[in-house]
């Protein structure tokens, strides 16, 4: 057995690896620790019983290591990915994707300054929630507005607002886990308020509510159950009553709405979903709701409601930890002011994915069997399929929306295809389902088919190597 201390005597120098590495796009400092960094980890290695034969094995070692992880840093983590799995606010993929417009928009107003918290009228500071407040109260009729990083942070701020060291009742059938392990139970807790849970998971009452109700009440929460969907033997009082209890006990009621659409989907020959200025006639004190789902924005927490209890929300010292910065601001401004110009439908690339028809998606899928010939569809087994597909992050749940599909069937797995298409110049996101690769048509913009079929043709000659 080779003695370990002899094998740590073969490990470079970080002297020896600079001069063997080629010309590095790194500051020298940074990448000096980088080397001594991989020089350690294979040190621990050896320490460990790992094998290597030769001086000149670990000095190849170290500088292959050191490239990569050099490659890593100076090329963008960020990549621009095909979207293939149909679900349009895909949350993994960025959820609301913009379109050229609004990136054009925020590039404008960006190149320099802002009034982001400057009064051009009267010269002296302005408040950031202002920018977009009178869009809101116009779009929800609503009194006021507070906009914040995203809608957990919205729920927090809101019940914390309301209910801090108090009580806040939520019906169990409510108490909702959403992705990324978001759970109401656990927001609630870091709030400061109590949740008080009542009813069962399927059937609660009015009386449940009026039972819970006590001196330490601070706030009764209303949640919209996103991502699914509990049918039969159920039992949920009317928002209204909820309301006039809250009402009669001078307690405020809010909403966490989730979604949140500013128009009717079924506009856009889309399923029924909840409508921002529908529950706000309600009477809520508060609604809150996500700035990159159905509204088609960035990420953001929109409170909107009775100034009586948004005014409180501003002056919240939490406020300053969760408020948006001037991109979210500029861009969230943009969105919401087409759904002011636009006599229907809303000019956003998320509405515009949404309500591409299905015959000219089928259109489109034909035109790429076109253009990819015989050979590359009878080697990669390509054929065009029906699908359906969800809105995706909660929105519209449980409902399905009809799609146009391209399915894979080679003599590669579905897994390596899958592999091999993220892989690529341009990485393209798909699925599989019943062992079989498939990229779905719904959120792929009519500008990125090109990029597409390259990706296509690029995986194909990969079955030759």
């Amino acid at each position: 057995m080779i003695n370990i201390q002899n094998k740590l005597k073969l490990l470079p120098s970080s002297h020896i690896v600079l001069q063997k590495l080629d010309k590095v796009k790194l500051k020298h400092n940074f990448l000096v620790e980088i080397i001594r960094f991989e020089i350690d980890g294979i040190r621990s290695e050896i320490l460990n019983n790992s094998y290597f034969s030769t001086k000149e094995i670990i000095l190849e070692e170290v500088i292959s290591r050191v490239n990569k992880t050099v490659e890593n840093l100076v090329e963008s983590p960020i990549k621009k990915v095909i979207n293939g799995t149909g679900i349009i606010l895909h949350t993994g993929l960025g959820r609301a994707p913009f379109g050229n417009e609004i990136l054009k928009y925020i590039s404008g107003k960006l190149s320099g300054y802002i009034n982001l918290e400057f009064d051009l009228e009267t010269g002296k500071r302005g408040q950031r929630l202002d920018l977009v407040d009178s869009f809101f109260k116009l779009l929800t009729s609503a009194e006021s507005s507070v906009v914040v990083n995203n809608n957990a942070a919205a729920v927090l701020l809101g019940i914390n607002t309301l209910a801090a060291g108090k009580e806040v009742i939520v019906s169990r059938g409510q108490l909702v886990e959403i992705g990324g392990s978001f759970r109401l139970p656990d927001v609630i807790e870091k709030s400061g308020a109590k949740l008080v849970e009542i009813g069962t998971t399927n059937r609660t009452h009015l009386q449940d509510y009026k039972k819970a109700i006590n001196s330490n009440t601070g706030a009764i929460l209303v949640a919209h159950p996103s991502n699914f969907k509990i049918d039969g033997f159920t039992k949920m009082p009317a928002e209204e009553e909820i309301i006039a209890l809250g009402k009669e006990h001078k307690i405020p009621v809010m909403m966490d709405l989730g979604s949140g659409a500013l128009f009717s989907p079924k506009k856009a020959g889309l399923p029924d979903e909840y409508v921002v200025s529908e529950i706000v006639k309600k009477g809520f004190q508060l609604i809150s709701f996500s700035g990159d789902k159905l509204l088609g924005g960035p990420q953001a927490g929109i409170i909107v409601g009775q100034k009586e209890w948004i005014n409180p929300i501003r002056e919240n010292p939490l406020m300053r930890a969760l408020r948006c910065d001037k991109l979210i601001l500029t861009s969230l401004e943009y969105t919401i002011r087409q759904y002011l110009t636009n006599q229907s439908i809303p000019s956003i690339r998320t509405y515009e994915l949404f309500t591409v028809p299905i015959n000219e998606l089928k259109y489109r899928a034909e035109n790429i069997f076109r253009r990819l010939g015989d050979k590359i569809i009878r080697d990669l087994g390509i054929t065009i399929l029906d699908t359906q597909v969800e809105a995706g992050s909660g929105s519209m749940p449980t409902e399905l929306i009809p799609s146009i599909g391209i399915m894979f069937n080679s003599n590669v797995s579905e897994a390596t295809l899958a592999e091999r298409f993220r892989k690529t110049k341009n990485p393209i996101i798909g699925y599989i389902n019943n062992k079989k690769f498939i990229i779905d048509l719904k959120a792929i913009s009519k500008e990125e088919i090109d990029t597409l079929i390259d990706s296509i043709k690029e995986v194909a000659g990969s079955l030759y190597k």
